[in-house]
């Protein structure tokens, strides 16, 4: 069997509406992640790194980034 090629943790979020697109590049840059859709119902689409995690490390990158002031709602999404 050929192994899956490793998937990378994609998140749905939304930002505060205060937010400073300053504060979103830096947020961007701590998570290693970049936008790869943008703005469908203020949610973005969010890819964080390049590689694989367990469901745990997924689920606390995400709980982490759900706590940012500057987020208002983050979800796993595929």
């Amino acid at each position: 069997q050929v192994a899956a090629s490793p998937a990378p943790v994609y998140a749905l979020v939304r930002f505060a509406p205060d937010a400073r697109m300053a504060d979103i590049t830096a947020l961007l840059d701590s998570y290693q992640a970049s936008i790869v859709e943008g703005a469908k119902g203020g949610l973005f689409k969010l890819q964080l790194g390049d590689r694989q995690l367990s469901k745990a490390e997924a689920d606390g990158l995400i709980g982490r980034l759900a706590r940012e002031k500057i987020v208002s709602l983050a979800v796993a999404a595929q």
